[in-house]
């Protein structure tokens, strides 16, 4: 039973991300030391975390050693080193705590906020490849060299923190007042930190939103072995399309980077959200095709996977410098983990959810695991619920500044708010933002070139029921999205002239950098979805080829939907066309 299983492993998670310790991150906003506010917290834990990697390493070594002294003679072998090996991590976990609770906030406190969006990709690009390097040359020795691999993990992991405490300088930081000192001791101090942290409906919007990529996606991961399996594949494509999905997601965390700085971390979030639900549903075709696996390795696994995964990447490493951009500095570790607590909770509850959804849809088809291939409805409905919550903080941001004028809301300060250091942005660019409804156009246009071929080749090998629905159902719906299309585009490109003229927009300009990056990606999927298409008539899956069909009808009605809303959350405001502030930024230091 699936609810069963995931019980353990969501005890397990519930222990250890409970490690972002609230109290600790609280207490860390207000101290004051020569070595900052962060450090202190490392350099006091490093060498009891150091220390309790180590017993690990010679964990064999001291379970022999207790069951032959007569300490632990009454249990076996196999129980004395289940029970050294559990104290050993209790104690890892406990030791790390320190660590763990504060570690991200020392970037917030140490890193321009110009550049905190390339840092952060560099930061993946680096561990990923470590990630890399070890499960491809060293995991395999898990087993026989145990003790060589957590004794260099100790030194490596001690040598690294020591180095940052060393050579990281933190900033300064202003005074706290005896007031401040007291509202956050004892009883006090708890309601300061849950007055503060949800005091602004801005804040509690974000919260809410910070929530759903764990019910989206986190909780449902450990089922998509199931599917991939249902969908014939053994665990070694499966490793190994996870593991050039995971190189492709390292090359792709450079490049997104550096978009991060340019166009606000809030507004990549906002509208990749927006095309999430686009990706997400087209999995809905799975309920009724089955290629060769062979097929759905190349095409779905391989060729969609690696296509997400600059769309996937964009929107994770978007993350913290969010939470940066868009909450207190001062109060920084008490809003992290003011999120965390509520995340971190319902990551639990979802983990457990999801099993009972699944376990009711396999009691639904007497145990077939083709329960799993409705994993998508599980998906689709938290990204709608996510997406409705960030656009409404989009709005919110934008009434409070934006990019220009944005400033944290902030209740424990006479103004309402605090101040934050000004990052360059780049508005939307007309060149860009015509190449992107370009692309868009293709797309749709493409959609209805490919149909001319392949009601060809259909009428050829006498498929008249496929001829028929694509000829009097699917062509005509086609041509009519197309013409939709076209009316959506002229509409933008009509309020880009008035916006160029001097006046405001009729609807709303959406900014080009996502909407670009989206349309390539949908551009290429188009590209595959063809591939299954060959690969559906080739197989013989008369069904299976009016599927795909309608399902390219969903993602370009999606797609115009999409840009739809986008116009409508860009409403009102100034798009600042062609506008860059970073040659501002570059006079400013340049004097």
């Amino acid at each position: 039973m699936e609810i069963l299983d995931r019980v353990t492993q969501e005890l397990a998670l519930l222990f250890c991300s409970f490690k972002q310790c609230a109290y600790l991150s609280f207490k860390s906003d207000y101290l004051r030391t020569r070595w900052g506010r962060r450090i202190p917290f490392f350099a006091g834990s490093l060498p009891f975390v150091c220390m309790s990697v180590l017993p690990l390493a010679y964990s064999d070594n001291i379970a022999n050693s207790l069951h032959r002294s007569g300490w632990m003679f009454s249990f076996s072998p196999t129980m004395v080193s289940i029970i050294v090996l559990g104290t050993c991590v209790v104690a890892f976990q406990f030791s790390d705590v320190l660590i763990a609770s504060v570690f991200q906030y020392i970037f917030n406190d140490t890193v321009p906020v110009t550049l905190i969006g390339r840092f952060i990709g560099l930061m993946q690009v680096v561990g990923g490849t470590v990630g890399f390097l070890y499960n491809y040359f060293i995991f395999k020795y898990a087993e026989s060299h145990m003790k060589e691999i957590f004794v260099c993990t100790s030194i490596l992991y001690g040598a690294g923190i020591g180095m940052l405490c060393f050579f990281v300088k933190e900033g300064e930081y202003a005074p706290i007042s005896d007031q401040e000192r007291l509202n956050a001791r004892g009883i006090a101090g708890f309601k300061t930190f849950f007055r503060e942290s949800f005091s602004h409906k801005f804040y509690w919007t974000k919260f809410l939103y910070a929530i759903t990529p764990g019910l989206a996606w986190s909780a449902l991961s450990p089922f998509n072995i199931f599917f991939y399996k249902e969908m014939g594949l053994t665990l070694d494509y499966v490793g190994k399309a996870v593991a050039v999905v995971s190189v492709a997601g390292i090359i792709a965390a450079y490049f997104s980077s550096i978009f991060i700085d340019r166009w606000h971390p809030l507004r990549i979030i906002t509208y990749s959200a927006v095309f999430s639900i686009v990706f997400s549903i087209s999995s809905w075709v799975w309920l009724f095709v089955t290629l060769p696996p062979v097929a759905f390795f190349w095409l779905q696994m391989l060729g969609a996977g690696m296509i997400g995964t600059f769309h996937s990447t964009l929107t994770a490493l978007a993350g913290m410098p969010c939470d940066i951009r868009l909450q207190p500095k001062s109060r920084y570790g008490q809003f992290c983990s003011a999120q965390s607590i509520l995340t971190n909770g319902s990551n639990v509850l979802a983990g457990l959810s999801v099993g009972i959804f699944f376990d009711f849809l396999k009691w639904i088809f007497r145990g077939s695991d083709y329960a799993y291939r409705f994993n998508f409805i599980w998906s689709c409905f938290w990204l709608m619920v996510g997406t409705i919550i960030v656009c409404n903080l989009y709005r919110q941001w934008k009434a409070l500044g934006g990019d220009l004028h944005f400033h944290p809301p902030a209740s424990w300060t006479e103004t309402g708010y605090e101040e934050m250091e000004k990052a360059p942005f780049v508005g939307t660019q007309v060149l860009w933002l015509n190449r992107a409804l370009s692309l868009v156009h293709l797309l749709i246009l493409g959609s209805i070139l490919y149909l001319l071929p392949l009601l060809y080749w259909l009428y050829r090998i006498g498929w008249s029921v496929d001829f028929f629905w694509h000829l009097a159902v699917i062509l005509p719906i086609a041509v009519v999205l197309y013409a939709a299309w076209i009316k959506v585009e002229c509409a933008i490109k009509a309020d880009v002239n008035r916006r160029l003229s001097g006046t405001m927009p009729r609807n709303g300009i959406p900014h080009h950098g996502v909407f670009f990056i989206k349309a390539c990606a949908l551009l290429l999927l188009l590209v595959v979805g063809i591939g299954k298409t060959i690969m559906a008539v080739q197989g013989g899956l008369k069904t299976g080829v009016i599927v795909f069909s309608a399902a390219n009808l969903i993602t370009n009605f999606l797609v115009i939907m999409a840009v739809l809303v986008l116009c409508r959350l860009e409403r009102g405001e100034d798009p600042m066309l062609n506008y860059d502030s970073r040659h501002e930024f570059a006079k400013v230091r340049l004097t």
